[in-house]
């Protein structure tokens, strides 16, 4: 056997290690099909300023990113692109939310539209915390 470090990976080498992972995890997972969604807010010349990007997988919702245009904060844009998320998200089924965020970020947002803090990493990376969030979804009726 043997051992290679490197800091500098193949994308091929990580894509065999994720690949493999998610083959194995598949046997022990009821829902496996995970599907994206993406919502992208454009400006009237087509630029880009802001979005959100998450992933459905079974009856959870996990965000990954969500920006908004700092000139553009304040004008509930980022509240919008969220609850548009999670009402696609409870049409695929899913009952929870879950994503993180950085102190200096957006944590008081986020609990401002229901969601609840569950863990922080101390000390991340060094002058910051990294705080992971959890919402129950509800149906709009």
């Amino acid at each position: 056997m043997k051992y290679i470090m490197t800091d500098n990976p193949k994308e091929e080498y990580i894509s065999v290690i994720l690949n493999n992972l998610i083959k194995y995890n598949l046997d022990y997972i009821e829902l496996r099909e995970v599907k994206p969604i993406a919502i992208f807010v454009n400006d009237e010349n087509d630029n880009k300023i802001g979005g959100i990007s998450a992933e459905t997988h079974g009856n959870w919702l996990e965000v990954s990113f969500l920006w908004v245009d700092e000139k553009l904060r304040g004008q509930k844009i980022g509240s919008k692109l969220l609850k548009d998320v999670e009402v696609e998200a409870i049409k695929r089924g899913c009952k929870y939310s879950f994503l993180d965020t950085f102190s200096f970020q957006a944590k008081d947002f986020y609990v401002k539209l229901g969601y609840k803090e569950v863990f922080t990493l101390e000390d991340y990376p060094l002058t910051s915390k990294r705080h992971y969030f959890v919402k129950q979804l509800k149906e709009n009726k």
